[in-house]
């Protein structure tokens, strides 16, 4: 069958090529003979006609006024001499009769062309010329002219088709014809077929790739194959019989499959049975044979699964209790095919009596069941509470000293001065901030996996959050003489977004982070773009957006950048040896980046550095207009707070129980040039607030006599406190404690152990009057 379409192409190609290429050539050269050649072909007769006239009209005066006959007829003869001159007459004016006339009519073939002239002795008109000329020599050679123009450009043409022809055949057909051999024994399931000829063009590749496709069609067919015979031998060995009835539109019964197993219960082969079911419904017993049809019958019209209890009579004369099951499907033609399995429920029907017996005692066990089941699922829950509780009070007790830790080295390197005591400090607050990334990255894959992850929708802009991240990292990358950089699209600047800044910012400072831990020298670039056209919907444009993050670091091999962004999985064993981590970071960049509906990635080289990128799609904002642009300010966060300290006198409150944090807190806080009030409990922030006046609240909420959350509700009913901007302080990380916060009217959260330049900069958007209490 290919090589008879292949056949049939070729043979389509030549004769569409002999009539594309051979016609037009011949009609068009046809053309040009036949129109310009015939005007040629006339135009040299007429010429032919003139010349012949003018050596008559210049001999014959003299030789007609002497009427010298004799050599007139001898120009005359001269002129006749021509094959096509048909006849010639010359005639005298001053007797009007003949003075030579020639004619030969023989020559007479097709048209004549007719030539007339006077003849003259000097203004005298003496006679008159008339010479008649057949066309039929000029036709003839025209006519040759034209075949032999059609037999050298045909022959040429010919020539150029068959060798083209030639190298299709065996360029391309002949290969064709091949291949489809080839995937014909594959159809054909010949999977050791193989093509003769190796090529490296096209075809060739096409023949690797159906060698390819022959491969795994092996391996396919062998795994389906083995398949089968597994199924086969289920089928075969399992208790009762399994099989496929199907029935016909026209309403007859047949089974498409049935183990052998079904001779054990109905003295039948399957074979018989592949042909008809009749023989089976005849083994069933007279007094059910009609209700075991009428109940497949019903379960063909509502296709609902087939569920039958029958008997069938023994050679012995004892009956055999079967039980039916099967699901049945509606088939193309309007048929159903049921699947399911005989059995033998004999012995069962024998027990019925002994297991009703046991009924009322397996209702006593199957409520004792329920009682345990009852039990163990309250602790299941009892254990998810416990581990929930368990990771919130880690998370509190091990924040609260390490931020004291982490402030104190912070202080503690502000008033150093000498290089030994920095770098011991440095290497305290970077251990610290280690520590901190492993409980914060434990924490936070624990609350993904448990699915308490809420994204946020709100208004949000490229530029802060690029910002606030350059801000976090500054320290570090400063630390190891790193510049950081930051790269917004214009058409992205001070563009207003609608999604979670505060999701988007967690991936991109975890990037940053590990751009600077792997970086020793050079720079890490935040960077973000439209990837792609802006889409709409109908609920506004959506926006594709990359973010980079790019350094000049170490570089990853290209095997090891698989793993990645696999949990507690790192690009390389040394790697924790040498920078340290929980392998989480990634895998949690990944999995918010797919809560977000958006993907991560990395394109790096050894030695070259690495950029990691993270693809979203994000509401585009109401407000699409350009972010006024902001006058110079310093580039510390603590220097733009202490610069507004200076501007105007600020007062903080600050609710905490433990010395060691006040201490940090109010240290920390001074440092900014800002004047800090300490209340050591809920109760007493209460009274301070009613009897202060202070720009904002800062609030620890687990405290004696009153707590927190207690002490914000006291505080909103207050009059100075309806609009006090209050941020919660506290070690639980949890979005679930963040959440209760908010709820009881606080506005902020700052979580423990406290980032100078995060406390810094959540301070300064609530003191300048950037966030505003809604």
């Amino acid at each position: 069958m290919s090589r008879k379409t292949s056949s049939s192409l070729f043979a389509a190609l030549a004769l569409g090529a002999s009539v594309g290429l051979l016609l037009p050539a011949l009609i068009v050269g046809g053309l040009f003979i036949g129109l310009r050649e015939s005007q040629v072909a006339e135009q040299a007769l007429q010429r032919d006609v003139d010349a012949k006239l003018d050596v008559l009209a210049s001999s014959l005066p003299e030789l007609l006024w002497n009427l010298d006959a004799v050599a007139a007829r001898e120009v005359v003869s001269a002129i006749v001499k021509s094959p096509e001159v048909v006849r010639v007459s010359v005639s005298d004016a001053s007797q009007g009769l003949p003075f030579i006339e020639n004619h030969l009519p023989e020559r007479r073939r097709g048209q004549t062309l007719i030539g007339e002239r006077d003849i003259m002795r000097g203004t005298s008109r003496i006679g008159h010329i008339q010479i008649e000329i057949d066309d039929h020599l000029s036709k003839t050679a025209l006519t040759r002219q034209r075949w032999l123009y059609a037999a050298t450009v045909g022959g040429q043409l010919l020539a150029s088709l068959a060798l083209v022809l030639w190298l299709l055949n065996s360029r391309l057909f002949r290969p064709l014809r091949e291949l489809g051999g080839f995937a014909n024994d594959l159809a054909q399931g010949r999977f050791n077929a193989r093509l003769e000829h190796k090529r490296a063009d096209e075809i060739g590749q096409l023949g690797g790739h159906l060698e390819h496709m022959r491969d795994a069609l092996q391996q396919q067919f062998n795994a389906q194959r083995a398949l089968i015979e597994r199924l086969r031998g289920m089928a075969e060995t399992v208790p009762g019989v399994v099989y496929q009835l199907h029935l016909a539109v026209s309403g007859e019964f047949s089974f498409a499959y049935v183990s052998e197993a079904v001779r054990e219960y109905f003295p039948v082969g399957a074979a018989e049975l592949n042909r008809s079911a009749a023989p089976w419904f005849e083994r069933i017993h007279p007094d059910d044979r009609a209700m075991v049809r009428e109940s497949l019958l019903a379960s063909a019209r509502s296709l609902s699964p087939w569920q039958q209890e029958f008997r069938t009579p023994q050679p012995d004369g004892a009956e055999r209790w079967i039980y039916g099951n099967a699901i049945p499907q509606r088939e193309a033609d309007g048929g159903v095919l049921w699947h399911g399995f005989l059995t033998d429920i004999s012995r069962e029907r024998r027990d019925a009596l002994e297991l009703e017996r046991y009924r009322h005692h397996l209702e006593e066990l199957v409520e004792a069941r329920t009682a345990e089941l009852a039990e163990a699922t309250q602790a299941a829950q009892a254990a998810s509470l416990a581990k929930s509780a368990f990771l919130a009070n880690m998370s509190h007790e091990i924040r609260t000293p390490m931020n004291a830790i982490i402030g104190l080295t912070y202080l503690a390197q502000s008033d150093a001065v000498e290089p030994a005591q920095q770098q011991r400090l440095q290497k305290v607050a970077n251990a610290a901030e280690h520590l901190l990334s492993v409980i914060n990255n434990v924490l936070d894959f624990s609350k993904i996996e448990a699915g308490k992850v809420q994204l946020e929708q709100r208004a949000f802009r490229l530029d802060e959050v690029l910002d606030n991240i350059a801000n976090m990292t500054t320290q570090a990358a400063a630390a190891k003489r790193l510049r950081v950089e930051t790269d917004i699209a214009p058409e992205l600047a001070g563009r207003v977004l609608m999604g979670d800044p505060q999701r988007i910012a967690e991936v991109l400072l975890n990037f940053a982070g590990n751009a600077v831990k792997f970086t020793e020298t050079g720079f890490v670039r935040l960077a973000v773009r439209l990837d792609g056209e802006p889409t709409h919907t109908a609920t506004g444009t959506r926006l594709p957006l990359r973010f980079e993050v790019q350094d000049s670091g170490i570089g990853i091999e290209p095997e090891a950048q698989a793993r990645l962004f696999r949990d507690f999985e790192q690009a390389d064993s040394s790697t924790t040896r040498r920078y340290g981590g929980t392998g989480l970071g990634l895998a949690i960049c990944r999995r918010l980046a797919a809560l977000m509906g958006g993907r991560v990635g990395v394109q790096s080289q050894p030695g070259r550095g690495s950029t990691f990128w993270f693809a979203l799609a994000v509401e585009a904002g109401a407000d699409a207009q350009p972010a006024p642009a902001l006058a110079q300010r310093p580039h510390s966060v603590r220097e733009r707070l202490a610069e507004l300290a200076r501007s105007r006198p600020l007062r903080i409150l600050l609710a905490e129980d433990n010395a060691v944090n006040q201490e940090v807190a109010v240290a920390l806080i001074g440092s900014a040039g800002l004047t800090v009030d300490v209340a050591g409990d809920g109760q007493q922030a209460v009274d301070m607030v009613q009897a202060g006046d202070y720009a904002l609240v800062l609030m620890d909420v687990q405290m004696p006599v009153m707590d927190g959350l207690d002490a914000t509700r006291t505080i909103r009913r207050l009059p100075q406190g309806a609009a006090l901007p209050i941020l919660a302080m506290t070690a639980n990380a949890f979005d679930d404690e963040r959440q209760r916060c908010l709820d009881a009217g606080m506005d902020d959260h700052v979580a423990k152990p406290v980032v100078a330049e995060q406390l810094f900069a959540t301070l300064y958007d609530w003191l300048s009057g950037a966030r505003k209490r809604v």
